[in-house]
Parts: structure tokens; sequence; C-alpha cells
């Protein structure tokens, strides 16, 4: 038995739980390549479902969080004085 749930709460549903490509390009701030990149070496996990392609919200913000630490490690010429 199906539940009858609003399309409102379906929209808000995948508002709070999924994010387009170009939305979690903008989140990380980086290139789309190299958001690929991160996707095609299974760093994010990616949800297909009828030709649209969607990201879990959470691991964007995960990778966000640890994104300043990697940058430490793998780039810290940047951050000599």
């Amino acid at each position: 038995m199906k539940a009858n749930i609003s399309k409102e709460a379906k929209l808000q549903f995948l508002d709070d739980y999924f994010v387009s490509t170009k939305e979690a390009v903008d989140m990380l701030q980086i290139s789309k390549q190299n958001f690929y990149s991160l996707v095609n070496r299974n760093k994010i996990e990616r949800v297909n479902k009828s030709g649209v392609v969607l990201y879990f919200k959470d691991e964007i913000k995960e990778r966000l969080n640890s994104q300043g630490d990697l940058r430490y490690k793998y780039r810290p010429f940047d951050y000599r004085k």
C-alpha cells in the first residue's frame, strides 16, 4: 500500500537529502572537471535514476568540511609564509 505524500513533501525531501551536479560544484567551490574526478575515483557517490544524476547532500557537506585539511595536506606550498 502506497502512502499518500504530497508533491511538495516529495520535493522537500529531495531538497533536504540530494543535490544536483551544479549545486555540488557550487557548494565545494571546485571545477566540474575536479568534481567528476572525485566521482570517478569513488570519493563521492552518485545516484542515477532514469537519466537524472543526484548526489547525497550529507556526503557533499562532509567533503566540504574535510576540504581544508585535504588542501593543506596536498598543497602545503599554498600555506607557506
